[in-house]
């Protein structure tokens, strides 16, 4: 049996943070998704991580011992077989959690990752819950919980962009911005507090430069207040955008939703009220995912059928983020499309005159008109006309422009934009208070909720219920 004590640990980052705090429980769990492939990951933290797994590991002849990783069989408590692949330790600190970690690595069969883990918790281990693999590195000081929620941001990306900006807040880059403005604040805290304390000695004047914090407070509360600001580029970074294809039956919408998504996803026929339910694929506009719908016609239905489908197109027309409306170019105008023209809200939608191929019923005055007023663009979902003019506007529609850099710090998540605008409130609340004339001791309650407000974004400060709050929403095995 390969001893565990002979187990290099792994290079799965630098030695930061605090020593791990101690824990009594041995966690198990699936760490790859549900599913056959070629490798599953059976992963185990806690201190008997490495004799658990080691209990369930014998070594290849071939292992040349007091390795980090090593090849042989997987076995259950009775010492039958459950599959070939290899046992990977990592010592604390420097595993992912901070504890004494080790990982099986066999084939991706569910059955005999299922054996495994139930082998490991014939021996002691406990299942682990949603996350608790990232609470327990955020508990033992190897990551701070931006970080944490990074690391779930980073799983569910659906695009190459997301991935990336996702990977940066891994990294800390959310973590860093958010530091120097509490470093910022702390030394004004800090000065603010020596002032008072020396007041009485006369030496106030060393702590307090001439015309008094005002400016400097001034100016930390704008710099939090515009990093809250990139929260609506960064949500749409995360959580992406809907689009939703609306218009009359036989209007092209289909057609138009296949040709954007560059794919026959949708039946297309030339009988008008095809499309009955809610269609919806992903479209990777230069990095912001968008929830690509196409609906029914909007028209009067003839049965109850038609009904609901129109119901569901209605819906998904108020509650989409973005909406293409598609007019049918080849006839005049209909006294509904009108009135959805006219309701429009510019913001929030794209227009778009199709079969640019066919011969123009709308004239030449309404066509113009149309340009004028809502920018409609031309384009044929038959031949392709104008839809790269068409991801242009849906790209400046759903904020890819604004948002698809890197270069920038910006916060994806509700809870940073919600405390540093609770931060800067209060900033706000003592810049006015220091203006009326109240003495600096009053204030200081006012600047400490700030710096608290600023540490809760990273864990600095506790929060309550953190796990309910951030952990829970994480798969098992993470």
């Amino acid at each position: 049996m390969l001893d565990p004590r002979s187990l290099r640990s792994g290079d799965s980052g630098p030695e930061t943070g605090p020593a791990p705090a101690p824990v009594s429980e041995t966690i198990v769990a699936i760490s790859t998704p549900p599913g056959r492939g070629g490798i599953g990951v059976v992963r185990l933290s806690g201190p008997r991580a490495l004799a658990i797994a080691s209990a369930l590991f014998r070594p290849g002849r071939k292992d040349p011992g007091g390795g980090r990783i090593a090849f042989g069989r997987f076995v259950d408590r009775g010492g039958e077989t459950i599959d070939h692949g290899y046992l990977a330790a990592f010592r604390p600190p420097r595993s992912f959690t901070g504890e004494e970690t080790a990982e099986l690595w066999a084939h991706g069969s569910p059955a005999a990752l299922r054996l495994l883990v139930e082998a490991a918790v014939a021996l002691g281990a406990r299942p682990a819950t949603p996350g608790e693999f990232t609470l327990r590195a955020f508990l033992n000081g190897r990551i701070d919980v931006t970080q944490a929620e990074a690391i779930r941001d980073l799983i569910e990306a659906r695009t190459a962009f997301q991935a990336k900006v996702a990977h940066d807040q891994v990294l800390g880059r959310v973590s860093s911005a958010v530091n120097h403005l509490k470093d910022r604040l702390a030394e004004i805290v800090a000065r603010f507090e020596a002032a008072i304390e020396f007041s009485e000695e006369g030496e106030a004047g060393r702590f307090l430069p001439e015309g008094g914090l005002l400016r400097d407070v001034g100016e930390l509360r704008r710099g939090i207040e515009d990093l809250a600001g990139t929260c609506e580029r960064g949500r749409r970074v995360r959580d992406g955008v809907s689009v939703a294809i609306v218009g009359s039956p036989n209007a092209g919408k289909s057609s138009l939703f296949n040709r954007l998504l560059e794919e026959d996803r949708a039946i297309v026929t030339a009988i008008a009220g095809t499309t009955r339910d809610v269609l919806e694929e992903t479209l990777d506009l230069r990095g912001i995912p968008v929830a690509l719908r196409d609906t029914a016609g909007l028209h009067e239905p003839r049965d109850e059928a038609e009904a609901e489908a129109v119901r569901r197109a209605r819906g998904a027309l108020a509650t989409a983020g973005v909406l293409l409306l598609v007019l049918d170019g080849s006839r005049p105008l209909r006294d509904d499309e009108r009135a959805l023209l006219d309701g429009l809200d510019p913001a929030r939608a794209v227009v778009v005159i199709n079969k640019a191929d066919l011969s123009s019923g709308l004239g030449l005055d309404e066509a113009l008109r149309l340009k004028r007023r809502h920018a409609a663009l031309e384009v044929s979902a038959k031949t392709g006309a104008g839809i790269e003019a068409l991801r242009r506007r849906l790209e400046e529609a759903a904020g890819s422009g604004a948002a698809a850099t890197r270069e920038e710090t910006f916060i994806t998540n509700v809870r940073h934009k919600d405390l540093l605008l609770k931060a800067a409130g209060a900033l706000r609340r003592a810049g006015d208070g220091a203006v009326r004339g109240v003495p600096d001791e009053y204030l200081i309650p006012d600047y400490r909720e700030a710096l608290d407000r600023l540490g809760e974004i990273t864990g600095e400060v506790g929060i309550d219920g953190i796990y309910e709050r951030i952990f829970r929403n994480f798969c098992i095995g993470k």
